[in-house]
């Protein structure tokens, strides 16, 4: 039987496995707030209802996402099933594994599941307001970083918004650095009665477009890349669909801008090394081969 409550975890484990970057079994139980071996049931319903939960080269788990999937619609009759279901304690019958085995193609049940992440971001965006305007200090739960690729609460004190508010600038205060905190890797948030201390150390620099922060956007890369690897960056990073272009008659996808740090495209170049040339800068180059040659 689906009750409200499962089904509420099964849309949020959708989002986050969505969200880059890929999620250890841990940082699920702690996303979810349950047992590993609720997380694999979990999981499990998942793949029987037909979603590709894919691992990367580190054993995490993620699910791809494409824009040209092609959605199946509800009828009316399971949409309104589904309405119920979402609001009350669901009760068998002939419908719901028609509505259940369409979940993850439908505009309907999207458009749900997004509500509910939503309104959870919502109120992290509303806590982060509340701790810059009393100027407190705010303890990040379970972030998931994907620099290190791990859960991990941060004590920071937050500086302001980006302009679309998909991330905050915050000082940390562990590392005395000021860094950016994607808000949907953010799993929950507190307000801490401590005063910030650190305002003098405050620094906002606008991010890159793979999600960087620093004082100088120097580095340059240029590449080349398959479709595939085209949909990824662009859902991974969407500021960088400005500086994509498709080369004619070729199915490739040429993409070049500066950027502040090698760390995040390197990344994301190394997870599709057969389906990426890298074409510049020099350095960038070089910087790909160090990493290569570290792992090897």
């Amino acid at each position: 039987m689906f009750n409200q409550n499962r089904i509420y975890r099964l849309f949020q484990l959708i989002n986050y496995l969505k969200a880059r970057p890929a999620k250890s079994v841990r940082s699920i139980e702690i996303f979810l707030d349950t047992s590993g071996r609720t997380v694999y049931r979990y999981l499990d319903l998942l793949k029987d209802l037909g979603f590709n939960v894919e691992k990367d080269s580190n054993n995490k788990l993620f699910i791809a996402v494409s824009s040209d999937l092609d959605l199946i619609p509800f009828t009316p009759q399971e949409a309104d099933y589904l309405k119920k279901l979402i609001l009350t304690t669901g009760k068998k019958n002939q419908l719901a594994q028609s509505v259940l085995q369409k979940v993850q193609q439908s505009s309907e049940i999207q458009f749900v599941a997004d509500s509910l992440f939503k309104a959870h971001l919502s109120k992290i965006v509303e806590q982060i307001s509340v701790a810059i305007i009393e100027r407190k200090q705010l303890l990040i739960k379970g972030y998931s970083s994907a620099n290190s690729q791990s859960v991990s609460d941060r004590l920071v004190e937050p500086v302001c918004f980006t302009d679309n508010y998909d991330a905050v600038s915050a000082f940390e205060i562990k590392t005395r650095l000021n860094k950016y905190f994607n808000i949907e890797r953010i799993n929950s948030l507190e307000v801490l009665e401590t005063p910030m201390k650190h305002e003098a150390q405050h620094e906002f620099h606008k991010p890159d477009i793979f999600s960087f922060q620093s004082k100088s956007m120097n580095k340059e890369i240029e590449l080349q890349m398959s479709m595939r690897a085209y949909l990824l960056l662009k859902e991974e990073y969407p500021m960088s669909a400005a500086f994509i272009k498709p080369i004619p008659d070729t199915g490739k996808y040429y993409f070049k801008a500066n950027v502040q740090s090698f760390k995040a495209p390197g990344r994301f170049v190394l997870g599709f090394l057969e389906e990426i040339q890298v074409i510049g800068s020099k350095e960038f180059v070089r910087y790909i081969q160090r990493v290569v040659q570290k792992n090897t």
